[in-house]
């Protein structure tokens, strides 16, 4: 894993394995900020739904009961803290998005990781941590992650969480 700062509140993580990804997502799990977001964007297979899965597994989730809610649009998870997943690919508009509750679910005393959720950028909230992921076609597991923070205390989050992958992950410029 190589991690590169490219602004105050931005940063490149590089994964080359699952166990990377797993690395990654207990990293942010074990900083959670409550209530937070975090929105994740991109293609079908990037691994959205795997860092949810490991998120979901270090806060106390049934790694085989979590699963992209493409259909249902959200789960619920009963973890430390309290867990809601949403998947926004099949959702057709704004008004549809309102209708699934997303609102009173971004209220709750949760951790919210919303995939897809570029489609919705004007409902999230103000302050959320944005995980853009990227395929990288020199590996099956290989991943690029754009990790943006919008806000102080994703900015926090993101930095805390960063600070707790092993020394030798991060770039030199990232002090």
């Amino acid at each position: 894993m190589l991690v590169e700062k490219l602004s105050e509140n931005e940063y490149c993580v590089d994964i080359y394995s699952l166990a990377e990804c797993q690395q990654l997502a207990v990293a942010i799990a074990k900083q959670p900020i409550i209530p937070g977001c975090i929105a994740l964007v991109g293609t079908l297979g990037a691994g959205k739904t795997q860092f949810t899965r490991f998120f979901a597994m270090e806060i106390g989730a049934n790694p085989e009961e979590v699963s992209s809610p493409t259909f249902v649009l959200l789960h619920q998870y009963q973890t430390t803290p309290p867990l809601c997943h949403v998947d926004a690919y099949r959702i057709g508009d704004e008004d549809e998005f309102l209708e699934i509750g997303i609102e009173e679910v971004l209220e709750n005393d949760c951790v919210t990781i919303i995939e897809w959720a570029d489609r919705f950028p004007d409902l999230l909230p103000r302050d959320h941590l944005v995980l853009h992921f990227s395929q990288v076609e020199s590996g099956p597991h290989q991943r690029r992650i754009h990790a943006i923070s919008t806000g102080p205390r994703s900015l926090a989050w993101l930095t805390r969480s960063l600070d707790r992958l092993p020394s030798t992950t991060r770039s030199q410029d990232m002090s």
